[in-house]
Order: structure tokens, then C-alpha cells, then sequence
């Protein structure tokens, strides 16, 4: 355990040198992008001047590539894993990672629940991110720098589902984070797997095989769960719905959550495939040369 902290200190380090830049950058863009956005609403482009228009289009440009920009801004720290997994484990600093008194399994998931913790906390990032834009950007009635009018409207919208599922409400929710975990720890097991199968294969172009065999395992396994959710929608959701309008509020509730917890479940599977047999080919077939 001692070992896996130290692992764990030294590549959640690494990536944030980078990460408070990007926040910065976030919440910075963020601001930005919504006073744009408020200058666009607010403008007025029949009179405007032509020093005006330009001011207007400049807006819009910069509103756009700032929101663009945040919502890309999620790719960063995982590259940054990804990155750091392949030069630990593929390059030249692979000699001296193994030469650690740290056993594979150990750096592996290391860098395993580093990737899954920086996928979380930039997703927590985004979502202050989203509360300044829906503070700033929206165009207020008597001319206030903030505005609540679309917090009244979630509040509105929480207040009737609350009403509506009371404390069921919170499990789905949880539900939800536990599914977006479980998400994020199957892109960062396949992500791995890909790039240590490329590894393994490909003597020379290691990126270049990593990123095909990405394409190909990535078609395969969504073509894999369309067919799957498919056949569930199919044989399962369809018929217990029908079944569930005749069933009373409780029995309802508890099955939808139930086929929620399925489908937490059958991520986590699928992640664990991924993880094992990255894990197990690092462990029995790694080509350094």
C-alpha cells in the first residue's frame, strides 16, 4: 500500500503541473464566454455602426471558441495519463520504471485510478464551469451583473421531480454518478488496453497501432452493447414497463432502479475485462525493444 501511495503521488503530480492552468483557463473562459454571450443577446445590429458589427461578430466568434474550448478542455488530463502511461511503460523510461521496487500491478493501477480521478475531478471542474454560464450569460431584467433566472428554472424542475419520486429522486442520482465513474473507468481501460496491445505488437509506429487498434476495438465493442441494449430493450425494458403500469409506485421505483444498477453493473464488467487483460499482456508480453 505504501508503494501504490508513493506511485500514485508521483502521477497525480505530474498531471497537476498542467491541470491548474487548464482551471484557470476554465473558469476564466467560462466568465468570458458568458459576457460575450450577453453582449451578443443585447446587442443591437439594426443601428449598429460598423465599428459596432465588428465588435458584434468578434463577440460571437470568441463566445463560440470559448465554449468550444471548455467542452474540449475534458480531453486534456486524460491525454496527459495516457501520455504519461505510454512513456512509463512503452518508451526508453520504461527500463527505469521496472527497475522500481514496485511490481507491475502496482504502477498499473496506479495510473489506473490516476486517470479515473482526473476524469472526475475535471467533470466536477465543468460542472462550476456550467453554474458561472448559467449565472453570467443570461441577460437580466434590471440590468444586474448575476442573474438566477435559470437556477429558478432547475429548482423548479428538481422541486417536481422531488414531488414526484421523493427520496427515489437521490438514488437515481446516484445511480447517475456511479454509472458516469463506471464510464469514465472503461474509457481509460480500454484507452490502456489499446495502447498496450500496440505496444506488444508493433515494433516500430506504437501510437500509430495504438490508435487503430483503438478504431477497431472501439467499433466493435459499441457495435457489441447497440446489439445487447438492443436485444434488452427488446425482451426486458419493453415488456416490464408494460408490466409496471399496473404495478403500484414503490414496485416502480425500486425496478427502475434495479435496471439502473444493472447497467452500473454490466459497465464495471466490461471496465474489469479491459483492465485485466491490459494488465495481464503487460505482464507476460511486454516488448521494450
Amino acid at each position: 500500500m505504501t508503494m501504490f501511495k508513493k506511485a500514485f503521488k508521483y502521477d497525480f503530480g505530474y498531471v497537476y503541473r498542467f491541470w491548474w492552468i487548464i482551471v484557470a483557463s476554465v473558469l476564466g473562459l467560462s466568465l468570458l464566454g458568458s459576457m460575450a454571450f450577453r453582449f451578443v443577446a443585447t446587442f443591437e445590429t439594426r443601428t449598429a455602426s460598423t465599428l459596432g458589427m465588428f465588435l458584434y461578430t468578434m463577440a460571437n466568434i470568441f463566445m463560440f471558441a470559448s465554449f468550444f474550448a471548455i467542452a474540449m478542455s475534458f480531453l486534456v488530463p486524460q491525454i496527459l495519463c495516457y501520455v504519461r502511461f505510454y512513456k512509463n511503460f512503452f518508451t526508453d523510461e520504461g527500463y527505469l520504471t521496472f527497475t522500481l521496487p514496485v511490481s507491475r500491478r502496482t504502477l498499473f493501477l496506479s495510473k489506473t485510478v490516476n486517470a479515473v480521478l482526473w476524469t472526475v475531478l475535471h467533470g466536477l471542474l465543468l460542472v462550476v464551469a456550467g453554474a458561472i454560464i448559467i449565472t453570467v450569460a443570461p441577460v437580466p431584467n434590471r440590468g444586474e451583473l448575476l442573474t438566477f433566472i435559470l437556477w429558478e428554472d432547475v429548482g423548479e424542475i428538481f422541486s417536481y421531480l422531488w414531488k414526484s419520486l421523493g427520496g427515489w429522486l437521490l438514488v437515481y442520482i446516484l445511480e447517475g454518478i456511479l454509472m458516469a465513474i463506471a464510464a469514465g473507468w472503461f474509457t481509460c481501460a480500454l484507452v490502456q488496453f489499446c495502447i498496450t496491445i500496440g505496444a506488444v505488437v508493433a515494433k516500430k509506429h506504437k501510437v500509430l497501432a495504438a490508435f487503430g487498434i483503438y478504431y477497431g476495438v472501439n467499433t466493435a465493442t459499441t457495435f457489441a452493447l447497440q446489439f445487447v441494449i438492443g436485444l434488452g430493450l427488446i425482451f426486458v425494458v419493453v415488456p416490464m414497463f408494460a408490466l409496471l403500469e399496473l404495478a403500484t409506485f414503490a414496485v416502480t421505483c425500486t425496478s427502475v432502479a434495479l435496471l439502473l444498477l444493472i447497467v452500473l453493473m454490466g459497465e464495471i464488467a466490461v471496465a474489469c475485462l479491459f483492465h485485466f487483460l491490459a494488465l495481464g499482456t503487460l505482464e507476460r508480453k511486454l516488448n521494450l525493444s
